[in-house]
């Protein structure tokens, strides 16, 4: 089967997974060579340099763009799909994932692989869909305020102060079991935090909260299913709200929680709408797609088949 003609560029973290992914990398692309795959490749080399690279890439006139690392690799090349005013910069690009991170949280939804043989079908017998964004509005943490967008989750709470221990600690130990060491130690320091939410201009929750999940997809935390009926391409934002619980709660519904059967729980508020808000008189910090990238009240918009996808 012929290779298809669209221009393909990787971009790759060295850095994600604690340093593996450069030596992963360096196998796969020989593998790619062998198997007379034409592609470029731009490497990152700091924080949100991903953006960069992802924009000059478009403009410079690539169609395919594959993200190789974790979510918060994924997140980046998302963002840089669009420009600084908040357009996309080419409308028919794609987006492809080769998951090498510590979580891998929407590549597990969609099942992209690291496989050589299945990342080679990427090129030679490509599948196309649609997926939804979501615009996050919030402060960033120079206080200023931000637009940015995610593929996968946003939470507030208990797993975005999980993310951030996970991302300040190494990560050699894995994804799953660095979210589950980095939740329980959470757990012993972590204050319910007093909240509302807001969607589609209806207050449905005032009070003590220990997570808020928008999903778009369904994982975050390295396999945690908190958002289980998110799908991808529906145009809905799938929202989870958690009553504030004690620490011994908080441990008692991490299984739960993994396995996706938390809705039971008369604790656990499920809802879906197009726009969500999140207001607090606490500091409020967040997460999307593994990173936290600022706080203060939040704002999420379902943006309906804003991205193309290549599985």
């Amino acid at each position: 089967m012929a290779e298809n003609n669209i221009r393909s560029m990787f971009v790759v973290n060295p850095a994600s997974a604690n340093g593996r992914t450069r030596k992963t990398w360096t196998q796969l692309e020989k593998f790619l060579k062998q198997n007379y795959i034409t592609f470029a490749v731009s490497m990152t080399s700091r924080p949100w340099e991903a953006i960069e690279l992802t924009r000059k890439a478009l403009r410079d006139g690539y169609e395919h763009i594959i993200a190789v690392g974790g979510d918060g690799t994924l997140n980046e090349v998302v963002n840089g799909f669009f420009d600084d005013q908040g357009i996309l910069i080419n409308d028919s690009a794609h987006l492809s994932m080769i998951p090498m991170g510590t979580g891998g949280d929407f590549a597990r939804m969609m099942q992209f692989s690291n496989q050589p043989e299945n990342i080679v079908r990427l090129f030679l017998n490509p599948k196309t869909m649609k997926c939804d964004l979501v615009r996050a509005t919030f402060t960033s943490w120079q206080a200023e305020p931000t637009c940015r967008y995610f593929i996968n989750i946003a939470d507030v709470g208990l797993g975005s102060d999980t993310v951030f221990r996970v991302n300040r600690n190494s990560k050699i130990m894995g994804g799953a079991l660095s979210f589950l060491v980095g939740a329980v130690t959470s757990i012993i320091a972590f204050k319910n935090v007093s909240l509302q939410v807001t969607i589609d201009d209806r207050n449905v929750y005032t009070g003590e909260s220990c997570l808020v999940a928008v999903g778009n997809g369904q994982y975050f935390g390295g396999g945690m299913r908190v958002t289980p009926k998110a799908i991808i391409n529906d145009g809905w934002l799938d929202i989870i709200v958690v009553e504030g619980l004690g620490k011994l709660e908080l441990m008692s519904n991490i299984i739960p929680i993994r396995k996706g059967e938390h809705l039971k729980n008369p604790r656990v508020h499920y809802y879906t709408g197009k726009k969500v808000m999140i207001e607090s008189q606490d500091n409020l910090y967040f997460e999307m797609d593994g990173e936290t990238p600022g706080q203060g009240d939040l704002t999420f918009e379902i943006l309906p088949a804003a991205m193309n996808l290549i599985v």
